[in-house]
């Protein structure tokens, strides 16, 4: 990287750029070794600027997409990182902006709940309202950014599908739901259930037919 004269960001997005070019010379050969029900989880990079901005992550999805695989977006944003509206309103708008650029099914989660000392603290985050929003943020800010503010507050509202889920990493029954959100996303076990009961000996038309 330094004869390129980059420094972290600009390695790191020079190296997926690398990868995204060359996806049949590597990713490709690699899908062969797993099966239709496998369940393959790709651990991204946290630099938001490969899922605002360049469409190497999108490729990527694509490129999975066309060997049959469902795909879905998983996007952590620590609960530490939610302590107030103004920075709540910055983990919206990444999450909004990697849901657009994507164009994936999407799930959101809160980590790192068993952080948090008093979940009242952040119970109106999980879900958010319009009204307590632009309150919040009317609180905090000066005045003359009262109209941003309501700006802000409306596209949150208006894509209401920016929502979280908890995770709890002490609570099974958390990482059982979060788990759950992700499978329905991909509807992961849905063919194997379709094809149990396409062959199931006792389907009275099957039983019928044997006669």
């Amino acid at each position: 990287m330094e004869e390129l004269g980059l420094g972290p960001n600009g390695g790191l997005i020079y190296c997926m750029e690398h990868l995204g070019e060359n996806l049949d010379d590597w990713l490709t050969e690699e899908l062969e070794n797993f099966l239709d029900d496998d369940y393959l989880i790709f651990d991204c990079p946290g630099q938001i600027e490969l899922f605002s901005h360049l469409p190497v992550l999108k490729n990527f999805a694509e490129h999975l997409k066309k060997k049959n695989f469902n795909v879905c977006a998983v996007y952590l944003l620590d609960s530490q990182f939610i302590t107030d509206v103004t920075k709540f309103i910055s983990g919206c708008m990444a999450s909004l902006s990697a849901m657009i650029k994507l164009e994936l099914p999407h799930v959101n989660i809160l980590s790192k709940m068993d952080l948090v000392k008093n979940r009242r603290d952040i119970e109106d985050y999980l879900n958010p309202e319009h009204r307590i929003i632009l309150l919040g943020l009317n609180l905090m800010m000066p005045p003359q950014f009262e109209k941003l503010n309501k700006v802000l507050a409306e596209l949150v509202d208006e894509y209401s599908m920016v929502s979280f889920v908890p995770l709890d990493l002490r609570k099974e029954s958390s990482i059982h739901y979060v788990l759950s959100q992700i499978d329905n996303c991909i509807q992961y076990g849905e063919d194997v259930d379709l094809k149990v009961k396409d062959f199931d000996p006792e389907d009275p038309d099957i039983d019928a037919g044997c006669d």
